[in-house]
């Protein structure tokens, strides 16, 4: 229980502290790197709250530039941490707009050029994603996305929204599907409980998308989901979580 408060009350002081250096930053035109240390000690904090340990594997498949796509599986809420401070890129995340409703959280997260959508508004979503994509080529940024729309409630893989693959197809930006496990026994969905674990971060090869069309949404959803079903049954993440 102890390991549970000490999670929450770094929740909040964290979530404060990094998102106010987030707005401070964009308000100064501190650029990219201060905004990446920002996303970086918010993450880093939470982990080490809640004592969880990251490793990937598969980082040659990363684009040097850092101008690509992370197409990801959904467990927890730690997933968001886990690939923030374990990937050496410019990571910003594609959201769902209800985040908004978390004011501290909101503001940290548009600051830092986290991208929040409206899925009930395709016109809006779409201008967006547009604007994501552009931002994302200009600063060289990697924007990671979860298919499944939300996280998982037993740690299976979801059903995959096709709408999802609009900014890939938009942007031309390489795919890179990555498989994240672990977070499920750390926090699942519905928990209020943190239990120390490992989480582990499977990289794929690139899906390139040299000649795909809009209409070839189905055929990109269903070669994301293989290769993220692949990683996954690669084995265990490492362990159970502990109390």
């Amino acid at each position: 229980m102890i390991r549970t408060a000490t999670f929450y009350v770094t929740l909040v002081l964290a979530t404060i502290f990094f998102g106010a250096m987030a707005a401070f930053v964009s308000l100064v035109g501190g650029g990219r790197a201060w905004m990446d240390r920002a996303n970086r000690g918010w993450a880093r904090s939470m982990l080490s709250a809640a004592g969880v340990r990251v490793t990937v594997h598969g980082l040659e498949h990363l684009h040097p530039s850092g101008v690509q796509i992370i197409a990801a599986n959904h467990q927890s809420y730690f997933d968001i941490w886990a690939l923030i401070a374990g990937l050496p890129a410019s990571v910003r995340f594609i959201a769902k707009r209800e985040l908004a409703n978390i004011p501290m959280l909101s503001v940290g997260m548009r600051s830092a050029g986290h991208v929040l959508i409206d899925r009930d508004r395709p016109r809006s979503a779409k201008k967006t994603l547009r604007e994501a994509g552009d931002r994302m080529r200009a600063e060289q940024l990697t924007l990671v996305l979860f298919p499944e729309g939300t996280r998982s409630r037993d740690g299976r893989l979801g059903r995959f929204r096709r709408g999802s693959f609009a900014l890939a197809l938009e942007t031309r930006a390489s795919l890179v599907p990555a498989a994240v496990e672990g977070g499920q026994h750390v926090y699942p969905p519905g928990a209020k409980r943190v239990r120390r674990g490992p989480i582990t971060v499977r990289l794929g090869p690139p899906i390139r998308l040299e000649g795909a069309e809009p209409p070839d949404r189905k055929t990109l959803m269903l070669k994301t989901r293989a290769a993220i079903e692949a990683m996954l049954a690669q084995g265990e993440s490492g362990g159970s979580a502990s109390d």
